[in-house]
């Protein structure tokens, strides 16, 4: 399993966006997970990597939050995620939980 953290550099959200993943990786008892951050660079490569800000988290290719369906508009800039407890600039531990269990149903499925 593949999870992404796409992002500005040195942006302060993503080192903790790196930690939620790692609480949720435990959470989920997931084996066999690399955990990349990808760094977007301006608004033309948030396009070319499907960032829809940052942070943008995809487990296996696919948004926590928008999963098969994702909008066509992408960005560079700031990313707001809305979860149980509000609109958040990063997603909830639940969201990312959830992404990484439907992506391993997806696996033990052949998908």
């Amino acid at each position: 399993m593949r999870i992404e953290i796409f992002g500005a550099q040195n942006a302060p959200q993503l080192q903790q966006t790196r930690s939620l993943v790692d609480e949720a990786v435990a959470e989920a008892a997931a084996e066999d997970v690399e955990v990349v951050v990808v760094t977007v660079e301006g608004p033309e490569d948030a396009r070319a990597k499907k960032s829809f800000g940052t942070p943008t988290v995809r487990v296996n290719g696919l948004d926590v939050e928008y999963a098969e369906r994702e909008p066509e508009e992408y960005s560079a800039g700031g990313r707001y995620y809305a979860t149980p407890e509000g609109w958040k600039q990063q997603p909830s531990k639940g969201m990312i939980v959830r992404a990484i269990t439907a992506a391993r149903a997806r696996e033990q499925r052949g998908n």
